[in-house]
């Protein structure tokens, strides 16, 4: 009986120590210190005429840190430090898409750093102007962190036109033109990209975009007329045609209805999203 209860004492401790192990080792580990870089003339003797080989040795350098620091270290990364060192990089090696992939991944997320980072991205657009990743990244920026929908579009046009076969980059950008009260700017875009498509399937996504933008401008000028003639807004879009502005009210080719916000800006209830459309029917009980 002495031994069983020996033996059991035993399996206890070695379970406490399976246990306490992680811990105690992460406690004993050296704290995890990003790296200085001297200056970039002195990186440039450095490289001694290997200018790419040193730039991807930083990237490296700089990527092993920031997996080990948010792996196991209690300390954030040292975030201005690895957006020096990839600016450093891609100083060293402008076209090192690497840097720029990393650094979007690692730092978009923080408000403060996005224009840093879109210069940076900026650089990479500048001597990799065949990547529609890169201006997508910085159109993503404007959009989500600086609430920007107009310089969003901008680049998301540009991220379009360079990956022509991606209906959603298109659609994308007249949403955002619409988003920053540009409607008219976003019939003229997709009306030159319907031109240049010769995809079916594409062409047919562009022209639904187009039908209900073209609606949606249709409206915005009769919500105009109709406080020219009233000097107040509706209070619906019903109002239009109650006031003769409008005969009647059109159709969303999404599936939505067209209602007016309390800025008198007119919107859909479908979004211009496919989800809203179900075999050709309107499907609005499912949302």
């Amino acid at each position: 009986m002495r031994q069983v209860s020996i033996a059991i004492s035993l399996l206890a401790v070695l379970a406490a120590l399976i246990y306490a192990y992680p811990q105690i080792e992460e406690g004993s580990r050296p704290s995890l210190r990003m790296f200085s870089l001297p200056p970039q003339f002195a990186l440039e003797i450095m490289s001694l005429g290997n200018r790419e080989l040193l730039s991807t040795i930083i990237f490296y350098k700089t990527e092993f840190y920031f997996g080990e620091k948010v792996g196991w270290a209690k300390e954030r990364p040292e975030l201005r430090r690895l957006y020096v060192a990839l600016d450093r990089a891609t100083d060293l090696d402008p076209r090192n898409m690497d840097c720029y992939y990393f650094a979007q991944g690692a730092l978009s997320w923080i408000k403060p750093a996005i224009p840093d980072l879109n210069r940076l991205l900026e650089k990479g657009l500048k001597y990799r102007p065949h990547d529609w990743y890169l201006p997508f990244f910085i159109s993503a920026n404007y959009y989500f962190q600086l609430e920007d929908p107009i310089q969003a579009a901008r680049y998301l046009r540009q991220a379009a036109r360079l990956n022509p076969g991606n209906a959603v980059l298109a659609t994308l950008t007249a949403r955002m033109l619409y988003q920053g009260n540009r409607t008219d700017a976003a019939i003229v875009y997709l009306k030159s990209i319907i031109q240049d498509t010769r995809n079916s399937v594409l062409r047919k996504r562009l022209i639904e975009r187009l039908q209900a933008l073209e609606a949606i401008g249709f409206l915005e000028r009769a919500v105009a007329a109709y406080v020219k003639k009233t000097g107040s807004l509706p209070r619906s879009l019903e109002d239009l045609v109650s006031a003769g502005i409008i005969e009647r009210l059109p159709e969303d080719p999404y599936g939505g209805t067209f209602f007016l916000d309390t800025d008198g800006r007119v919107h859909t209830t479908s979004n211009m999203a496919e989800r809203w459309k179900e075999n050709g029917h309107n499907s609005h009980q499912d949302h």
